[in-house]
């Protein structure tokens, strides 16, 4: 699959954010998905994204806090 950027998904690990998460993967981009508290959620997203041959980056973080 041919590399096409790299994406960054707030809320991936969950969700809406975890669909779009995946299906930039599929789609073939590396995927940064940030998390604020489940981590346990975020590695399931990160498997997932790795199974799919892509890069994932779990940073987490609350976005809502500057």
């Amino acid at each position: 699959m041919e590399q096409r950027g790299y994406a960054l998904v707030t809320g991936g690990n969950r969700g809406i954010g975890k669909a779009c998460a995946v299906k930039l993967a599929r789609s073939g981009f590396d995927v940064g998905i940030t998390f604020r508290s489940d981590r346990e959620q975020a590695e399931e997203v990160k498997k997932t994204i790795e199974a799919l041959e892509r890069k994932c980056d779990l940073l987490q973080f609350d976005i809502s806090d500057s």
